[in-house]
């Protein structure tokens, strides 16, 4: 994790082209991918959680105004509480439309969130072949996986944020156990190397 975040993540710019690649296509596929896509970026869940999310999950989510994430689908067992924003209600409010409109209309509590082909909820490995799939049509490197919208997310709340403690910002909102494993986003991100070296010539 210590050299993974520098490249790893998307910049503004590259964030919306994936997400322009994904709406120029239009098909309830690629709603759904656009639909997780923006639910990633703006909570900076893990695809393992997300691969887990049900029904009931989505509707507690937007009464509560908070995506709880329940121990049994986080890494290392432990319970997390993500707060929506406008754009992560709206992702979460299309992926239920999205699953019904694909003729999913099992509404139990227990059901997937975010259905595949097969009728079953998608894998993380389908997310992962998903987002590959899109990065290519984005023109942006095929290794883009979703992890690194993750890091996206720690990147823009760094960037961003106006708190005097944006590191504990970062933990929270990622649901870090500890603030080391957060200290890899202090580093210059690749914007700022490339702006410092071509400021050489």
């Amino acid at each position: 994790m210590t050299t993974e975040a520098f490249d790893r993540y998307l910049t503004p710019e590259e964030e919306r082209r994936l997400l322009r690649a994904v709406a120029r296509v239009k098909d309830l596929w690629a709603e759904r991918d656009h639909a997780w896509m923006r639910l990633i970026l703006n909570t900076g869940i893990r695809v393992g959680a997300l691969s887990r999310l049900t029904v009931g999950d989505a509707r507690e989510a937007l009464a509560d105004k908070r995506l709880a994430l329940r121990a049994e689908i986080q890494k290392g067992k432990r319970a997390h509480g993500v707060f929506l924003n406008r754009d992560a209600e709206k992702a979460l409010r299309d992926l239920l439309r999205i699953r019904k409109a694909m003729g999913h209309h099992n509404e139990a509590l227990e059901a997937p969130l975010v259905m595949g082909r097969k009728h079953q909820g998608l894998s993380p490995r389908s997310y992962q072949e998903r987002l590959t799939l899109w990065a290519r049509e984005a023109g942006l490197p095929a290794a883009v996986s979703p992890h690194w919208l993750r890091h996206t997310v720690a990147k823009r709340i760094m960037a961003t944020t106006t708190h005097s403690n944006p590191l504990g910002v970062v933990q929270k909102a990622l649901g870090h156990r500890s603030i080391s494993s957060t200290g890899v986003y202090t580093q210059p991100d690749k914007e700022a190397v490339r702006q410092a070296m071509e400021g050489m010539r």
